[in-house]
């Protein structure tokens, strides 16, 4: 296992020996066939191919729309990737998923029934508000419109709670199919709008893919991935009881409220603050940073799965994903921060000049998030979630509260700025814990820590771990 996780040594004498490319060839099959990689490589291949083509989709529409347009839309696309993404529960199906055989699917269908019906009720009770959010949702008054808008929000629950289902089913290399067939999808939708709806299109281009590959891809899951893992599954290791899965959900869905709010509610908030050109040239550098958050999250969703499916091997993944976490994420942010002035130049003078320094603090706070997130993965393995709520909450009101009182809408950077403090400083407190996550022996299943055990901080955070020998009900 030891040999598998870690980095082989490279002889640079080697390395440049033509004979040793068959060596070089089995030491990526063996690097390719350790699930904990396989995943996370095809999660950021996902976020590489959504990026270029965001880019490309982006960079169209700033021609093709106005920024006026361009703004509006995103804001609404901003508040339904809320709704829709702050209500789906991905958490849940990545942590029990790789714990559970005949009732995977049982797992799946209640996951999707319970966040789609809160993205309904949460997409009513901001149509109720719209007063609250300023000029750039005005036109989402009425019945058919806040429909339309319900519908989206409930489509694009689904849609992300699919990857859920891919990451923790082990087959995460369908997501980046997925989504590169969305992304050329609307792509060309966006291009094909662009006369007929000059002021929606937009929003349109968006979500109209998203619905048609609901059902198809679903089927896909039910009908044979599902089975598959029941079948592979069956019998193997200690199964969640009901209890396991409700314990676990309140403070895992109060984590991931408030990590889906730090990404699509703050951009909502400040949408609401500033007019809906200046929105445009936020919005673009936002959404390209946050595109890079993918990657911080992509290790600590496969360290997630992997540390389910064997928990005695914990420490052994976390340092391995530790160790990619550098050395993947530091050349994408230099490479971000050096081209960002070039990149939105493309889009137009404006974007680059309001933005292209946004973008490049964004970037380079991706790196204390991904330390985060990876230290979120650990305690999502241990059921830890009450600390997963705080350490998401601490980041996601502490960049809420400096936005609401110091943004400017002439110094855009200054939110990226206040991204990368917080962050920084949460980074600084965990570091020492997820270290020694990472250097912890290995230890057998059996003996794996209960809640709150094994912390990094002081204190317990859950209480004592039920045991599937009690009478909860097995669901197996």
């Amino acid at each position: 296992m030891v040999e598998r996780m870690g980095d082989p040594a490279v002889d640079p004498v080697a390395a440049s020996d033509p004979a040793q490319a068959p060596r070089r060839l089995s030491a990526l099959r063996g690097e390719l066939s350790n699930p904990l990689f396989r995943n996370a490589y095809a999660l950021m291949a996902n976020g590489g191919l959504t990026g270029l083509l965001g880019l490309a989709y982006w960079t169209l529409g700033a021609v093709f729309y106005s920024a006026a347009d361009v703004g509006r839309n995103w804001a609404e696309i901003q508040a339904i990737m809320f709704v829709g993404g702050v209500t789906m529960l991905n958490f849940l199906l990545i942590r029990f998923i790789p714990q559970t055989a005949r009732t995977t699917g049982r797992l799946v269908a209640g996951a999707y029934a319970l966040g789609s019906g809160a993205a309904a009720l949460l997409g009513l009770g901001f149509l109720l508000t719209l007063d609250w959010w300023g000029p750039s949702f005005q036109h989402l008054h009425g019945f058919w419109p806040g429909l339309w808008f319900i519908a989206m929000a409930v489509a694009w629950n689904l849609f992300n709670q699919q990857e859920g289902a891919f990451t923790g089913l082990r087959r995460a290399g369908w997501v980046p199919v997925v989504n590169t067939v969305f992304g050329a999808t609307k792509l060309a939708l966006l291009l094909a709008l662009a006369m007929s709806f000059p002021h929606d299109g937009v929003v349109l281009s968006w979500f109209i893919p998203v619905m048609v590959a609901l059902v198809p891809v679903n089927a896909f899951i039910f009908g044979r991935l599902i089975p598959a893992h029941a079948r592979e599954n069956s019998g193997r290791g200690e199964r969640p009881t009901y209890r396991d899965i409700w314990r676990y959900l309140g403070g895992g869905y109060i984590g991931g409220l408030f990590q889906y709010a730090a990404i699509s509610l703050i951009p909502v908030i400040v949408a609401a603050h500033i007019d809906s050109t200046t929105n445009a040239y936020f919005q673009m550098a936002w959404a390209l940073g946050m595109m890079l958050d993918l990657l911080a999250l992509t290790l600590s969703l496969s360290l997630t799965v992997e540390g389910a499916f064997d928990p005695s091997a914990l420490a052994e993944s976390t340092k391995a994903a530790l160790r990619r976490t550098y050395t993947l994420l530091i050349p994408v942010i230099v490479l971000v921060v050096v081209c960002a002035p070039f990149a939105l130049g493309l889009l137009g003078h404006g974007y680059a000049a309001r933005g292209a320094q946004l973008l490049q603090i964004l970037a380079v706070a991706t790196l204390p998030k991904a330390l985060i997130e990876l230290y979120c993965g650990v305690l999502r393995v241990q059921s830890r979630t009450r600390l997963i709520a705080l350490l998401q909450g601490v980041r996601f009101l502490g960049v809420l509260g400096l936005v609401i009182a110091f943004i400017d809408p002439a110094h855009l950077a200054t939110i990226g700025f206040m991204v990368l403090g917080v962050n920084v400083v949460v980074a600084a407190a965990i570091y020492p814990a997820l270290r020694r996550a990472a250097a912890a022996a290995p230890t057998s299943p059996a003996a794996a820590p209960e809640d709150g055990a094994a912390s990094g901080l002081n204190g317990d955070d859950s209480g004592p771990r039920p045991s599937a020998a009690g009478h909860d009900r097995d669901i197996t």
